[in-house]
This record gives C-alpha cells, structure tokens and sequence, in this order.
C-alpha cells in the first residue's frame, strides 16, 4: 500500500509508491509518437487488460463505450471497500504520516487510440464532462472522501505515461493545500465585499479583452496574473461549487469550452504538452455552503519553471497574458 508522508519543514505531502515505477509508459517524446494501438489496454477490445468498468457511457446510437472508467491498475492511493479512515504510521519524529487511503480510477475518453481532446465532436466532449460530473457525485455520495481531483495530462513533458486519450481521478484523504487555499481567498472576498472572487475576476478579463472562447455559459479565459505562458481558465458564467451539479446545458457547454481550450493550443502551438485540473470544492465545504466556484485550469508546458518559483512561490511568466489571448484566439481561428 502507499503512504502519505508529510515534511514538517516544508509542509510538502509526498505520496510514496514504489510500485508505480513499474507502470507502463508508451509516451517517449510527442502527441505524434503514438504506439502500436494492437498493444494498448485503453483502445476498445482490450477490455480484459483493465480491471473491471465501474461507469461505460456510449454516444447516442453507438452500441458499445465511447468513454469508459475503472480503477487504475497502478493507483497511487488505494482503499478497501471496508475501509472507513486512513490509518497512522509509525513514523520517526518529526515526521508525520498516513497510509495511501484514497481511490484512483482512470477516464479513457475514447475507444480509439489516435483521439485527442481538440478531435472531439461536441457530443463526445460533452459524454467526457458526463463521466466527471458522475464521478465527483458517486465519491460525494461514498462519503468517506473529503475531497475528489480530476486531471487530464498530455505529453510526456506534462507527466503523460499512456498517449490514449484520457484523464483520472484521485479520492484524497485530505484536502490538499491549494484548495484549502483557494477556499479561503473565496471567503474572504465573500465577507468583505459580498461578492464571488472568480466572478470578479471573469469580469475584469471581460473588460481586459482576455476571453479565449466564450459561448454565454462557459468562458475560456487568459487571466490578467497568469502564472505561465499561455495559461487558461476555463469558467462557467454560474457561481457553482461543483461540476458534479452543472446542469445538462451547463455540461454541454464545457464540452465546447474544452474543445476549444485544447483546439486554441493545437492552432498555436501544435501538439503541445498541457496539464488540464478541475478545480471543484471539498465535499465539507459544499455541505456547509461555503463560497466557491468551480473551474477548470489548462497549463500548457510552453516553459520550465525552475528554482526560483520553487522557493518562493512565486511564478514567473514571460508571455503578458493579453498577447496570450489573442495568440490563443488566433489558434482557435485556425482549427
């Protein structure tokens, strides 16, 4: 099993699991550098290489899963299904430290090998964004879990293992510090001036001309303190806590907005490298009402961040993210 162990120097949590250095990896450079798909688990009638399928989804018409999850098979956290709570370790002090209680489950996002998020017909990005929503809400339901995180990488610079198409989710025993963080920059902003902070921010980009895509439900946009190059977050217009209650109209709309966000990069840039993060909020604070909108952030790997951004904390972004708008729209213009 793997174990949650903390720095008390740092407060860095690092998840140990050795095993995981043992999981395939098919992705050596590039998006175009796809493997032989008569070899890989993910494609449609390698079903008996995976573990079982906890949600299939078919597109309309279709006879068999356009998107389909399981549980990983390398997962980086694990529980029991008797299993109510993480237990200590036995760790030297100063040291702190949990067993791996948690769940990892993988999205493959398309029966076929050579799909990619800028590919995507509409109906099939909105199927995607229907596997998410019913995830978040099925670990919501399990309640054993503080907080759900969904995350797509692309690229073998963003951490890709497997170029399949698909994303994951990781149950966590506890709520990781940049939500905590961002909880707490929504409560103020909700106290102070009685206001949503993401809101005010899609605002002040409306008016900074740093909208990417925007269809009335969804926006994709270029915010004004971008951390890095070409930065993107994607917004629904409504103040809503979770994905896992968006409308089907809502649903559908960031099926568009993902599309687009990845057509924008590819238009740009090519088959650029890019983190995708679904931002939702901790299951205790949606039960207590608490202030948050959710969102999605797109990091394309155009630069390094290096030393100095990881000693302060601090980023730094060579790109002024109103030129990173109007590149990214260009990009979209050219899909």
């Amino acid at each position: 099993m793997s174990e949650l162990r903390q720095d008390p120097v740092s407060g860095v949590t690092t998840v140990l699991e050795p095993e995981r250095a043992g999981r395939p990896r098919d992705f050596v450079r590039m998006a175009d550098e796809l493997t032989d798909p008569g070899d890989c688990p993910f494609c449609a009638g390698h079903e008996d290489r995976t573990p079982p399928a906890r949600l299939e989804l078919p597109l309309p018409g279709e006879a068999s899963w356009t998107v389909r999850v399981f549980e990983n098979l390398y997962p980086a956290l694990t529980a029991g299904p008797d299993e109510e709570w993480p237990r200590e370790l036995d760790a030297p002090w100063p040291y702190r430290g949990t067993t791996g209680f948690g769940v990892h489950e993988v999205i493959v996002e398309s029966p076929r090998h050579d799909d990619t998020l800028a590919s995507y017909t509409p109906e099939h990005a909105t199927l995607l964004v229907d596997a998410w929503a019913l995830r978040i809400r099925g670990w919501r339901e399990d309640g054993r879990f503080p907080c759900v995180l969904i995350f797509r990488n692309f690229g073998r610079a963003a951490g890709a293992s497997m170029s399949h198409p698909h994303s994951q989710l990781i149950a966590l025993p506890r709520v990781p510090e940049a939500l905590v963080h961002e909880l707490g920059n929504f409560s103020q902003e909700a106290t102070e001036r009685g206001r949503c902070l993401l809101c005010a921010v899609l605002s002040a980009d409306d008016a900074g001309g740093r909208i990417v895509f925007d269809d009335g439900v969804t926006v994709v946009h270029s915010p004004w303190a971008a951390p890095s190059p070409y930065f993107m977050r994607i917004s629904p217009r409504g103040c809503s806590a979770s994905l896992a209650d968006a409308t089907a109209a809502e649903r559908a709309s960031l099926g568009r907005a993902l599309v687009a966000s990845a057509r924008a990069l590819h238009g740009a840039f090519g088959d650029v490298a890019f983190n995708l993060v679904v931002h939702d909020a901790p299951y205790s604070a949606q039960h207590a009402g608490l202030p948050f909108h959710w969102h999605i952030e797109v990091l394309p790997r155009t630069s390094d961040q290096a030393g100095f951004e990881w000693g302060s904390g601090v980023y730094t972004n060579v790109v002024d993210p109103d030129v990173a708008a109007a590149a990214l729209r260009t990009g979209l213009a050219l899909e």
